[in-house]
């Protein structure tokens, strides 16, 4: 491919998407070597002993001792295990290690997804899943075609900030590398890209068929959508591919902060515990520019004029404007922190201010993600049966279970917390001080975040998006993301929903009717029984489609679901979620609320957390923005009024003063 010069236009959503969007960390790359060596090496094994799929996916994984390993086992290209962990005893670290002092490596950076479900790839090891009767399943742009055939309706609930939320959360707790070249870059997969040569064909590539008679890609002539595979584990051991976690799975505001020392350490002053920020020509602070031109979203027009992508904990923070938004927020929160409590301790050097300013942050954070995020996903009475809403008072929790691992499951960060893509809606909405609300198309702000830079635009952007509503959510998507996401200048990008559906098929992730199965529901075995669960229109097309029930991917299938009574999504999905928050509480060591005499806060220091609501933090950073509803992920109404953001009392730092 080097030699040859192959690879995707720059200016194509498919080199947007594997070069910005997707962008991966060096060292994925390199456990992707070993990973794909340990794969290959059990599909060879596979093969030549004949062994059954299933005994591949339940019991090969267990017969490492039959060889050893070290051998073929690099250790440069596995997760190191840390030696000490003596420096972690109260702060976190930056990468998850030494949260867990039993198993110092769970929920780190850089280790494998869990699985709630065992792997379903139809070799046992890596192929992807066949259909019922042996086929290959439908395209995921077939299905994604004929399934998402209604328009889609906005909630009368919940607000657009709900949804960016639950984006910022995602990247706070997963990210799942993709396959590159060996020189770095990205990998082409479909023929128009490989001028034809199929043996030019990537091993790790899976581009996504496109009929000929598509609704929308026809007109354009397209037939193929790239897709490349996740990056595999490194650890040496046989068995079914496992996906890669680039980032800690803990709640800890790595997302802010970052996954790595040297990424950490680049978004800090080093001075007074502060993140570094940019002021404008107007004295807006924003985040710190990103001057790295081989990003896909600097464009050099921009440059010249001193305008750039912006730099987060995160790379995904360039997405789309309400996202970089969020992370503002977070940053000139833990600036405030950092001052406050300067004020009160002037004898704490910068990594003192840092660190607790971070670890107050971080506490916040996981108060708002289960007051108001998570409770209105599942809505207080099933939020009070999971025990997931916040105690109160004095009230300490000693749930902390070392034998409880944290780590993101692959069903969760594959399918089912990308429940939040129905919730997109097709504009992304500014309000200005009068009420007036000027709208964009979302396509066209992916990747985009420049509108940031313009005077007001913080405030604007904000205003609008907690007044807009969300779309519901239910099977249907706007045409913003199932045929026009990342287009950039194009009129057509990829599909969101398709490349969903693939990522879950890439990952092994079993059929909705299996993961129905292991949550506990009743077991379906035939389309008419989906009526029960579902829409009946919904059905038909899933019918017509899927040859057999059991082929129905997770993500299209948890999606069609009528939601649970009091919550937003279906019976599948609310188990899978149920057991990812719940395994994010019990698991880490840190959690706020805990009785850990290493890692708890004071009590008067804990009444002041379990005070913080998102709308406070927003005022308190946000002073333009004059009043806010009490709840933002909602939509104003007689419960949740608007207030206006004098209401809010200054939060209280002096239970810090040493």
């Amino acid at each position: 491919m080097q030699e040859l010069g192959l690879g995707l236009l720059p200016d194509s959503a498919a080199y947007m998407h594997q070069n910005g969007f997707k962008k991966s960390d060096p060292f994925s790359a390199t456990m992707s070597q070993q990973g794909y060596l340990f794969n290959a090496a059990t599909a060879n094994l596979t093969h030549k002993l004949k062994l059954d799929p299933e005994y591949v996916t339940f019991d090969l994984p267990f017969q490492g001792d039959l060889i050893t390993t070290d051998e073929f086992c690099d250790k440069n290209k596995t997760r190191e295990e840390p030696t000490d962990c003596k420096a972690f005893r109260h702060y976190r670290s930056i990468d998850g290690t030494c949260n867990n002092l039993a198993f110092p490596t769970w929920g780190s950076t850089f280790t494998p997804l869990l699985r709630v479900t065992p792997s379903f790839y139809s070799d046992g090891v890596k192929k992807f899943r066949l259909a019922n009767n042996g086929e290959e399943l439908p395209s995921a742009r077939l299905v994604s075609s004929k399934v998402n055939l209604k328009r889609n309706v906005e909630s009368p609930l919940i607000s657009v900030l709900f949804t960016t939320f639950g984006q910022f959360l995602d990247h706070d707790l997963t990210f799942a590398p993709l396959h590159k070249r060996a020189d770095g870059k990205d990998v082409p997969c479909c023929p128009e890209a490989l001028n034809g040569n199929d043996s030019m064909r990537h091993p790790e590539c899976a581009p996504i068929a496109i009929p000929a008679d598509d609704p929308f890609y026809a007109q354009f002539n397209q037939t193929c959508m790239e897709f490349v595979r996740s990056v595999g584990d490194s650890s040496c051991v046989w068995g079914p591919r496992q996906q890669l976690n680039e980032k800690t799975s803990y709640l800890d505001g790595s997302v802010v902060y970052g996954f790595k020392q040297a990424l950490s350490d680049s978004l800090r002053e080093f001075k007074d515990g502060l993140l570094r920020i940019q002021l404008t020509k107007e004295g807006e602070v924003l985040l710190p520019p990103n001057k790295n031109m081989t990003l896909p979203c600097n464009k050099q027009e921009r440059a010249d004029m001193g305008l750039f992508c912006f730099l987060a904990g995160d790379d995904r923070v360039n997405e789309q404007p309400l996202l970089s938004l969020l992370h503002l927020i977070w940053v000139r929160h833990h600036n405030q922190l950092a001052k406050g409590l300067k004020e009160l301790n002037p004898r704490w050097d910068d990594e003192k201010l840092f660190q607790e300013a971070r670890r107050i942050l971080s506490a916040q954070l996981q108060h708002v993600t289960y007051n108001e995020y998570v409770s209105l996903l599942f809505g207080k009475k099933l939020s009070s049966k999971f025990n997931f809403l916040p105690l109160k008072g004095k009230a300490r929790t000693n749930i902390y279970d070392e034998t409880v691992s944290a780590a993101v499951s692959s069903d969760f960060a594959t399918a089912v917390l990308r429940f939040g893509h129905t919730l997109i809606s097709g504009n992304v909405e500014r309000m200005d001080k009068a009420g007036d609300v000027a709208c964009t198309e979302m396509s066209s702000v992916l990747m985009n975040p420049f509108v940031i830079y313009t005077k007001g635009a913080v405030t604007e952007l904000i205003r609008g998006e907690v007044a807009q509503n969300a779309a519901k959510v239910d099977p249907f998507f706007t045409p913003q993301v199932t045929g026009k996401l990342f287009r950039g200048d194009m009129p057509f990008g990829m599909d969101l929903v398709a490349l969903n559906m693939q990522r879950g098929r890439d990952h092994g992730l079993a059929p909705y009717s299996r993961v129905r199965m292991a949550c506990g529901l009743p077991l379906i075995t035939k389309f008419k029984q989906l009526r029960r669960v579902m829409d009946n229109g919904v059905v038909q097309s899933l019918k017509r489609v899927y040859k057999h029930v059991d082929d129905i991917d997770l993500f299209i299938g948890g999606m069609a679901e009528t939601p649970v009574k009091g919550s937003l999504v279906g019976p599948t999905f609310a188990c899978i979620l149920a057991d990812q928050f719940l395994r994010l509480k019990v698991g880490d060591r840190y959690w706020y609320e805990t009785n850990n005499p290493d890692t708890q806060f004071e009590t008067a220091q804990l009444k002041v957390i379990r005070k913080t609501t998102l709308a406070s933090i927003m005022c308190s950073v946000i002073p333009e923005l004059m009043e806010v509803q009490l709840w933002p992920f909602k939509l104003v109404s007689r419960k949740n009024p608007m207030v206006p953001c004098s209401f809010f009392k200054k939060m209280n730092l002096k239970p810090w003063r040493e």
